[in-house]
């Protein structure tokens, strides 16, 4: 086994990283902007057309993971999958068109890779303590890492596309003060026991998943490119008022926000802000690493047991 792929089926993209077993090198990756996530409240059951078409975007994953010389290929179903209803029949798909199983984590056991993931980060070696947090469609990550010990890896029901519905309606007009503060308020309550207090005073706060790397393209847009993946919270909540203020539709006109995420955004920055008063942190750094890279890391010792 020397070179390892995972393919993150994530609730609002599907994304494969492909890395060098013996260099640990990220060798390519490659993402498929398709949703599973419901756009209601309702539990999540994928119809047939969108079984087709995210089974699809998997084999276009799988077919690049193998153009980079693969030998090991893992399909890892996180949030929204271990919550689907009919995820057997989409299994069912996924190994017919690509003969590989689908492995579907826990909340827990997602936490976990996305530990490992980050630990691995070399940009993040040199830090003895990091409070991260790994922000995705369907969950949150909350981690603690003090030197090579994982202290707390906790997942919450708080993903952005998850709460764009829940708490914002689907996010389809201007988000008023009120409805600001009613969202941030849920969300304060629902972390406020497990993020570690006074974090940044002891501890780089970073940041992992699609909203952190989204922030530092709106900050490279405007020519505030992040300096050692520095994202300061100022301009997150600048941006946050901002998209607040817009429909959709104007939110488009924002440099650097993807179109497939001017959605969920508003949710994203709402919540990143929560975060950013717990752990009273000034700035996130922002890692490429996560779920992927954690199953990377597993794969290539003995994990025993953890999954």
């Amino acid at each position: 086994m020397k070179i390892i792929a995972v393919v993150d089926l994530g609730s609002n993209s599907f994304k494969v990283s492909v890395v060098d077993a013996i260099t640990q090198l990220e060798l390519g990756r490659m993402t498929e902007s398709i949703r599973i996530f419901p756009e209601t409240e309702s539990a999540v059951t994928l119809a047939p057309e969108k079984i087709l078409l995210a089974t699809e975007a998997v084999v276009r994953l799988v077919t690049f993971a193998r153009e980079k010389g693969a030998d090991k290929i893992i399909l890892l179903g996180t949030s929204a999958l271990r919550e689907c209803t009919n995820r057997g029949e989409f299994s069912d798909a996924l190994l017919k068109a690509t003969g590989l199983p689908l492995l579907t984590v826990s909340g827990e056991v997602e936490a976990r890779l996305a530990s490992e993931g980050i630990r691995s980060d070399p940009a993040l070696a040199a830090y003895p303590r990091i409070v991260a947090f790994d922000l995705g469609g369907g969950s949150l990550e909350v981690i603690e890492l003090r030197g090579q010990r994982c202290t707390l890896a906790k997942s919450f029901p708080l993903g952005s596309v998850r709460l764009t519905h829940s708490l914002l309606q689907g996010a389809g007009s201007i988000i008023g003060q009120g409805q600001q503060e009613y969202f941030q308020r849920e969300v304060h309550n629902a972390l406020a026991a497990f993020v570690p207090a006074h974090a940044s005073e002891n501890a780089i706060i970073v940041g992992a998943g699609g909203a952190f790397a989204v922030i530092a393209l709106y900050l490279e847009a405007i020519g505030e490119k992040p300096v050692g993946g520095r994202l300061p919270v100022l301009r997150i909540r600048e941006l946050k008022d901002k998209l607040c203020q817009l429909t959709p539709e104007q939110r488009r006109s924002i440099p650097g926000i993807p179109g497939d995420r001017v959605d969920i955004m508003p949710a994203a920055l709402l919540t990143v802000c929560v975060l950013a008063d717990l752990s009273q942190a000034e700035s996130f750094y922002l890692t490429h690493r996560g779920v992927r890279h954690g199953m990377v890391q597993v794969l290539m010792r003995d994990t025993g047991g953890l999954i």
